[in-house]
């Protein structure tokens, strides 16, 4: 005999806090990670042989991926630089001579 009662939802662990919104320093990573990934995928068409259909369509949309991952690494860049992380960093580069 089937049951036909509903499953109810697992319930919230009790204490369990929800996960840390990620630093300025971490975004700044990932941005900079999406950007390496899509200036890859760019070059990689380079070498697609033979060539195919809509080969040109895709170059586009990667010139298009990359123009994005861009914009979106500078945004971040000048979050960190303007977040405190960003002004620590600024005043342990001024403690060393640079050459």
């Amino acid at each position: 005999m089937r049951s036909t009662a509903l499953l109810a939802a697992p319930a919230a662990l009790v204490g369990a806090a929800p996960a840390p919104a990620p630093t300025v320093r971490q975004q700044l990573a990932r941005t900079q990670s999406v950007m390496f990934d899509a200036r890859h995928a760019l070059y990689g068409l380079r070498d697609e042989y033979p060539r195919q259909p809509a080969r040109f369509a895709r170059i586009r949309a990667a010139i298009l991926r990359l123009r994005q991952a861009r914009a979106a690494y500078k945004a971040a860049c000048e979050a960190f630089h303007a977040s405190p992380e960003g002004a620590q960093l600024h005043r342990l580069r001024q403690q060393y001579a640079r050459w």
